[in-house]
């Protein structure tokens, strides 16, 4: 692993800053020049991110969930729109195809599932850096389903509302 991505990857995973160090191991007999300095990053690594939900937002999903499979067509301008995006951001599809950690009773695995959407997102000319099923620290989340959080009372009234649409 690159050493930028490992120290992105630790301020993802909540370091407020992180320790550089030699990159000589100390079995290989070496010591230590420098004592270990502290640095702190002007802008947190997940402000240059923008997750984006894949099913519902990328993906028509006019079926549901359907076994997996990817059946539908590109949502209008969302390809336009991501190629927008990417210029400033780094694109992180996020989606529960690539959260199975298990092998389903029936149905594809996540690796099947994470493997048919890189075939229908290559196909489909959308650009990503990276497909997730993890909540990743991020500037935005675009996701269909998504209730933003003011207060606990006005969630409340639009998971009712949410609710009584259904």
């Amino acid at each position: 692993m690159r050493i930028d991505k490992y120290l992105n990857r630790l301020q993802d995973e909540g370091q407020a800053s992180v320790m550089t160090f030699h990159m000589d191991s100390p079995h290989m007999g070496k010591k230590r020049k420098k004592k270990v300095k502290e640095q702190k990053f002007s802008t947190p690594a997940h402000r240059d991110r923008v997750m984006i939900d894949f099913d519902g937002v990328i993906h028509s999903y006019e079926k549901g969930w359907n076994n997996g499979e990817i059946y539908g067509n590109v949502i209008d301008k969302a390809k336009e729109s991501i190629e927008k995006l990417r210029q400033k951001y780094e694109i992180v599809i996020f989606t529960t195809r690539a959260a199975q950690k298990t092998q389903p009773l029936d149905g594809p695995t996540s690796e099947e599932l994470v493997k048919d959407l890189k075939e229908w997102l290559d196909k489909n000319g959308i650009y990503y850096d990276k497909i997730t099923g993890d909540k990743l620290g991020a500037f935005a989340y675009i996701d269909d389903n998504a209730i933003e959080f003011t207060t606990w009372d006005d969630v409340m009234i639009k998971l009712q509302k949410k609710e009584e649409k259904e």
